[in-house]
């Protein structure tokens, strides 16, 4: 040992012994000054005990609670009632409060603590016994020293989780002292071998948050609590708070550990109002890593309240939770929180997944953004409306079952708030289906992915088709612990296979069966596409629709066209066609002309459009592929934005010159699941003529594409008068084989001031199917 280190023990040593000096100097005073009170309270009690026929422990305790209701120190009231003065020698609670500090200074850990506190402090009011315990980040409460108890009492109190109901854990997330004089009727585990004893449990809290907690332990029961035992326990908390480093201040640097678990998140501790509710969270510690809506950096969000700062969890249930994360200790997560982002385009809505957890004495809190999230759970629900398709979840732990809307629609109970367990459909089910139902639902058991048709008898005993599909959800163990699916309302399509199926039936294997076939194809042809479509005006624009199907009536094709006005003005240009004939191409063609419609609510651009199509025609619609041309115009700037997926190119007619546009990269829809798409920009002017087309208006039997392109190209330079006038001679010019259906769209921008004659007062152009 070097002559340094032994001087530095030495004078530790030293410095411990004047402690124990100084606290039995104290002592000492504290005995001679205090024997002239306690004659005078010897003298009040037998005054007492002579009036009340009473004992003396009973004259005590009847001192001590008029000393309370009156409000003052229990030697004061005996001065009163035996006519003296108040002596001179009482020890205040300054002097009560340097001996403990003298005491707990030189205490190395937290037993010695707990010790010096009993017995410098406590001794005198009769206590038995005290626990320290130090807060943890987790809520969970560890304990930090004792007096009193036994080392098998105070392992059974060595961690107490946050959500133990125990005496300690209640005060932690309360923040509010326990004043129990009587605990028998309490059905909580106590510490302490003394049943029924009064106990005092009080928080350790320092200038900017909670540390932890103290316990005090009589042998007996007491009738009350006088307010100056109450401030003088509340004094040796404060004490015990501010001596010893029992947690890391709330306030203080984060050691590494801490400042790695809060990540992307930020610390909040409680704020109260007088009568102890939580109203808000103070921000203490903010994350490096911290997304933060608006982009303001960590240092402008500590000390702001979390209302102030992020008012949209305010707003949501988030507050509440993290109230209830505070108070029990259970930590939550939140999906689909609504808030605003800040982003090139200003501030836009969008949706934050938030998680809250215990920490100290507040709540940690992060979250997730999803910039994109409210335009695709649009896209999602639009997608759900139109093909009827409702989604669920049910989780096996709780039992909780979450339907969307569309799902309560689906089964005639829209603004329920009770939706159905879907392991348990039984009696919402046509009994000639159970069995269907209950393969359904033991497949789902065995954790496997499950699939049936059954017939739903809705709440208002209409009978629907309903196809059903689920799958498990497993946790990182491989145990189920939840399952999901889809419902999808098929009664129209049902009803259509039906009527199909019968029709085939009646007209199988004759000629007039035959050619009622091809009347039944013509006739649904000419209802999902009409021939024609008069002129119409649409944002400036002039717009004329042919549609010429193919020679053979029975091939029913996926041609199809849009174009409408959008609610922010732009004008919707869209073309199509979709492989192979028949049903199955018809089907098709109706179910990517509803996507669209659905997904050009969102804003989005041509390129979006078509990419998040082509996402849904590869899970959606298996097995459909097709071409489209998807634009967007807007009247203000006369710029027309356009992308492609395989289509052919459009034909721009300007000054007697007809050219085609220059192509952007884009493959057809469905091909692969990931394609992207690239987009341009055309500007039109006065009088500018777009023709767009499908493949069937330029195929023809041994000629190349590019010479039947070059042919459509002279064709339109000699064509001139209005648009129906061009549609007509176009159609008549680049006449086909006949083997494939042919859709034809001419838009012209009229020239300032113009308005041509055969110009209608409309707002859409539609294929009607």
């Amino acid at each position: 040992m070097t002559a340094q280190e032994s001087g530095t023990d030495a004078g530790a040593a030293i410095a411990r012994l004047t402690g124990v000096i100084e606290r039995q100097q104290h002592e000492i005073e504290r005995l001679r000054r205090g024997e002239a009170s306690r004659r005078l309270l010897q003298l009040a009690q037998g005054m007492l005990i002579e009036q009340l026929r009473c004992g003396p422990a009973e004259a005590a305790e009847h001192l001590d609670r008029l000393a309370e209701r009156a409000g003052v120190r229990p030697v004061e009231l005996a001065a009163d009632l035996v006519g003296s003065a108040v002596p001179d020698d009482e020890p205040d609670e300054s002097g009560r409060r340097a001996l403990t500090e003298a005491a707990v200074q030189v205490a190395r850990d937290g037993s010695e603590l707990a010790s010096a506190v009993l017995e410098e402090a406590l001794g005198a009011t009769g206590a038995v016994a005290v626990a320290l315990w130090h807060l943890c980040p987790d809520g969970a409460l560890e304990l930090a020293g004792y007096a009193g108890f036994d080392a098998l009492e105070a392992s059974r109190w060595r961690r107490l989780p946050p959500q133990m109901d125990a005496l300690p854990q209640r005060v932690a997330r309360s923040g509010r002292p326990l004043w129990l004089g009587d605990t028998d009727e309490l059905r909580i585990p106590l510490f302490g071998r003394w049943p029924g004893a009064a106990r005092a449990v009080l928080p350790l809290s320092g200038p900017k948050g909670q540390v932890g907690v103290m316990a005090v332990v009589w042998p007996s029961k007491r009738r009350s609590f006088p307010a100056p035992l109450r401030r003088e326990l509340t004094a040796l908390a404060d004490v015990c708070a501010r001596t010893v480093d029992l947690r890391l201040a709330v306030g203080d640097p984060l050691r590494p550990a801490e400042a790695a678990m809060i990540g992307s998140g930020l610390l909040a501790r409680p704020v109260h109002d007088t009568a102890g509710t939580v109203i808000d969270f103070e921000i203490t510690h903010v994350g490096e890593h911290l997304e933060d809506p608006s982009g303001r950096p960590p240092h402008e969000l500590v000390g702001r309240g979390l209302i102030q700062a992020y008012p949209w969890l305010g707003a949501s249930e988030a507050f509440g939770r993290a109230v209830e994360v505070l108070e029990t200790g259970a930590p939550c997560r939140l999906d689909r929180v609504r808030c605003a982002t800040q982003s090139a385009e200003g501030i836009v809505p969008s949706l934050a997944r938030v998680r809250i957890i215990r920490f100290f004495d507040g709540v940690l809190i992060d979250w997730r953004l999803d910039n994109d999230i409210d335009r695709l759970i649009g896209l999602l629900e639009n997608i759900q409306r139109l093909g009827h398709i409702g989604a669920w979840e049910h989780h096996l732990a709780t039992g909780e079952t979450t339907w969307t809307g569309e799902t309560f629609e689906l089964f005639g109970t829209p603004g329920s708030p009770d939706p159905l367990n879907p392991l348990d459909l039984r009696d919402h089910v046509h009994p000639g289906d159970l069995p269907a139902l209950t393969a359904f639902q033991d497949t789902l058991r065995h954790g496997q992915e499950a699939a049936a048709t059954f017939r739903l008898v809705r709440a208002d005993g209409a009978l629907r088709q309903i196809r059903g599909h689920a799958e498990p959800v497993f946790s990182e163990a491989g145990a189920v612990i939840a399952f999901r699916g889809v419902y999808q309302d098929i009664s129209t399509q049902y009803q259509s296979q039906v009527a199909l199926a019968a029709t085939r039936d009646r007209l199988a294997d004759t000629e007039e069966e035959v050619r009622q076939q091809h009347r039944v194809a013509r006739r649904l042809q000419q209802v999902i596409l009409p021939p024609s479509v008069r002129t119409v005006d649409v944002g400036g624009l002039e717009i004329a629709v042919r549609y010429r199907p193919a020679e053979e009536e029975h091939k029913v094709g996926g041609d199809w066209y849009d174009a409408v006005t959008l609610a922010d003005g732009r004008v919707l240009l869209v073309i199509g066609d979709v492989s192979g004939h028949g049903i199955p191409a018809a089907t098709g063609m109706v179910a990517l002309r509803n996507m669209l419609r659905g997904l050009s609510t969102t804003g989005a651009g041509p390129a979006r459009l078509l990419s998040w199509l082509n996402a849904t025609a590869v899970q959606l619609a298996i097995g459909t592929t097709g071409t489209v041309l998807c634009g967007l115009y807007d009247p203000a700037t006369r710029i027309l934005r356009w992308a492609r997926a395989g289509h052919l190119p459009p034909l721009l007619i300007r000054d007697g010159t007809a050219e085609f546009l220059p192509l952007p990269e884009g493959i057809l829809l469905g091909a692969i699941p990931d394609a992207e798409y690239e987009e341009r920009e055309t500007e039109l002017r006065g009088d500018d003529t777009l023709v767009l087309y499908t493949d069937g208006l330029i195929e023809r039997r041994s000629v190349l594409i590019d010479d039947s392109l070059d042919r459509l190209a002279r064709s339109a330079c000699r064509i001139d008068g209005d648009v129906e006038r061009v549609t007509e001679e176009l159609l008549h010019h680049a006449s086909t084989d006949g083997d494939d259906d042919t859709c034809l769209i001419v838009i012209r921008l009229c020239a300032p001031g113009v308005l041509h004659s055969a110009t209608k007062n409309a707002s859409r152009v539609s294929s009607g199917g």
